[in-house]
């Protein structure tokens, strides 16, 4: 049988997943760029593969129309005499291919026994002299296909299903959840039926001979998605829920409905020694038509105007929706004048967002490099504040990392007052100071978001602000509206949903629990163990106690017992934990929900505290917070000074001038 090469758009990937699979039954070798090696020269791979082919199945369709590499390949097959071209969408082939017979696959759903295919393989083994295929003989119908044919029949099949998911979803739903609850703020709504003009900005793909400047491509989709997200009536997707999609095999129009945008801007870097490549198309997810694409070819000089230039023609594209003006335009200030510079800083800030101790300390190091290389660099200097502020929390203690932390993010504002980051920097690292100065912690926090609006860490670290001082339903409304702009901020979800268990509100928490855990993030969920345990699901107790405490030998039983008798346990078990711990080496004074669980209320104090402050205010630690003990953390974590500027929250009083309790 023949070796097939498929050429293709990247947006037409669910189809040729298809068609490969039909030609692989059918016999066939077949070859897609799904098969490139990890860490392969990309363009070496398929070359090779390109002069091993037998046939190379080209296939048309509104992307790939517009694809150099496809045509570049098409070119190639052309020439050598080895060219089958199909079409899903537009068959009207480019310039230079209209004279080939096109095999129309617009109507083709994936049968391996349609037309389609049967006269794909006709034409593959006539390329290649191999065996004709059987004549296509009709088949029966399923009641599948009688159902799709039937469209009185499928509306009612539709009904029927929707009413049986309505009375399972009111038997399952949580109950006494509140009006206006987090489900509604957050539901997903069909792009088409959308009036507000959203952009999804996709990160660009990685084209380089060599296949190692993802970490540029990523740079450029996020410059370009920081310049349209200031522009007024433009709803853009947040980074991490257009980057999370990165892996996934998905058409423009899934990719639309997935971020609940009507616009999608994608493209690609093709990055050689002082040469770039940039090609980029805005598309229209409602009809897949393509709005505006361009192919630059320039020097890496010009990265910071091609920015620039694409961003125009974004915004000029969407003028009239968005209802600006003629003379209102885009302004990319570069970021640095210095490649190398600018260069370390996309790698810093690539390895900064993959968190991970090694991670962080070489981001440390370039970021410390860019701005050794430009002392002028501004966002340099912003994202060098950013590391040092979470170096501690990854390990990383040879030096006083707060300090530094607060003298860069205050050379960045010198430098650029405009800047937002160094703002939420400078309130991230006051939090973690004892005592904290939690009101400057947050007025540099507001200062973030004010200079943006639409920035979800400052939210983020402004809502964790208010949930540690016992504001809880502040923080509930700080995390709505980071939950707003970026529906996937999973630490948003989590504080949110403690900040309703902290309010007693079960259901509501557990409405972010569910959602965080369908993403496989269950950071501190032992903090529902009590409400688990109490509608005895012991069950599933055990089996969050086994998810959050992951380490080997750790006594779950032990655990579990506590939190089902918080007032009969024996006098060795913190002993015990301990014991365990440093057969771990782990520091488990430090995790203050255990502490309190054990009643360990001594083992609590400022040395140990490891700024889990959320633990604090849970419903079944009542009696700790009733403690002196509590107390004297309190009063050691600057919180006693805060209230008595701005108020004792709702658990708690003031009694006089050197006392308050709390509930």
């Amino acid at each position: 049988m023949a070796h097939l090469f498929i050429s293709y758009s990247r947006a037409d990937r669910p189809a040729i997943e298809k068609l490969s699979a039909t030609l692989e039954e059918a016999g066939h070798s077949v070859w897609w760029d799904r098969h490139i090696r990890g860490g392969a020269a990309f363009a070496n791979d398929i070359e090779t593969q390109l002069h091993k082919a037998d046939a190379v199945i080209v296939v048309w369709s509104s992307d790939a129309n517009k694809s150099d590499w496809v045509k570049d390949e098409a070119v190639f097959a052309r020439d050598k005499g080895i060219l089958i071209p199909i079409c899903l969408t537009d068959c009207e082939a480019p310039l230079g291919f209209r004279q080939y017979q096109v095999i129309d696959f617009q109507k083709w759903k994936g049968d391996p026994g349609a037309s389609e295919i049967h006269s794909l393989l006709s034409a593959i083994a006539g390329l290649t002299g191999g065996d004709q295929p059987a004549a296509a003989t009709p088949v029966e119908k399923s009641l599948l296909d009688k159902v799709k044919s039937e469209p009185p029949f499928m509306v009612g099949a539709a009904l029927g299903v929707l009413a049986l998911i309505a009375v399972i979803a009111f038997a399952l739903m949580p109950r006494g959840t509140v009006e206006g609850a987090p489900e509604e703020q957050i539901a997903l709504s069909d792009p088409e039926q959308s009036s507000e003009v959203s952009i999804a900005v996709l990160p660009f793909a990685d084209m380089s001979p060599e296949g190692n400047q993802e970490y540029f491509a990523d740079g450029l989709s996020e410059e370009l998605l920081n310049v349209l997200v200031r522009v007024d009536g433009l709803k853009v997707a947040s980074r991490t829920s257009s980057f999370a999609l990165k892996e996934e095999i998905l058409s423009i129009g899934d990719i639309a409905e997935r971020l609940n945008v009507n616009h999608v801007l994608e493209g690609s870097v093709r990055k050689m020694g002082s040469q770039v490549r940039v090609t980029a198309q805005l598309i229209d997810a409602h009809d897949d038509k393509h709005l505006w694409s361009q192919t630059y070819d320039r020097h890496l000089s010009d990265i910071f105007r091609i920015q620039d230039e694409i961003a125009t023609a974004v915004v000029d594209a969407l003028r009239d929706e968005l209802g600006m003006s003629e003379d209102e335009e885009i302004d990319i200030k570069p970021a640095t004048e210095n490649l190398t510079a600018y260069d370390a800083y996309l790698k810093a800030r690539e390895l900064y967002l993959a968190r991970g101790k090694a991670n962080v300390a070489e981001s440390m190091r370039l970021f410390e490099h860019a701005v050794e290389i430009d002392p002028n660099f501004a966002r340099g200097w912003e994202g060098l504040a950013g590391v040092y502020a979470i170096a501690t929390s990854w390990g990383i203690n040879d030096k006083d990392y707060s300090a530094l932390a607060l003298v860069a993010a205050e050379r960045a504002l010198k430098i650029d007052p405009e800047l937002s980051a160094p703002y939420a920097v400078i309130g991230l690292t006051y939090r973690t100071h004892y005592p904290t100065p939690w009101a400057a912690s947050i007025d540099n926090l507001k200062k973030a978001i004010e200079r943006d609006p639409k920035g979800t860490d400052p939210r983020l670290w402004l809502g964790m602000n208010y949930l540690a001082v016992g504001e809880m339903k502040t923080a509930i409304e700080i995390f709505d509206g980071c939950l707003e702009l970026d529906p996937a901020a999973k630490l948003c979800r989590k504080y949110r949903s403690l900040s309703y268990l902290a309010l007693d509100d079960f259901d509501a928490a557990m409405i972010d629990a569910n959602w965080n855990a369908e993403d496989g993030y269950y950071r501190d969920f032992d903090a529902y163990l009590p409400y688990f345990l109490k509608r005895g699901d012991r069950l599933l107790a055990f089996t969050v106690s086994r998810t959050v405490n992951w380490w080997g030998g750790f006594p779950h039983r032990d655990y579990i017992a506590a939190v089902e008798n918080p007032d009969d346990q024996p006098p060795e078990l913190l002993e015990k934990f301990k014991k365990w711990g440093e057969s771990k080496k782990v520091n488990v004074t430090s995790h203050t929900n255990l502490m309190l669980t054990l009643k360990a209320y001594d083992e609590v104090v400022v040395d140990n505290f490891n700024n889990d402050y959320e633990h604090l205010w849970l419903p079944q630690f009542t009696e700790y917070r009733q403690s002196s003990y509590f107390k004297e953390l309190a009063q050691g974590l600057g919180m006693v000074d805060y209230w008595r500027e701005a108020g004792f929250p709702p658990f708690c009083k003031e009694v006089s001038e050197t006392e308050f309790e709390c509930e």
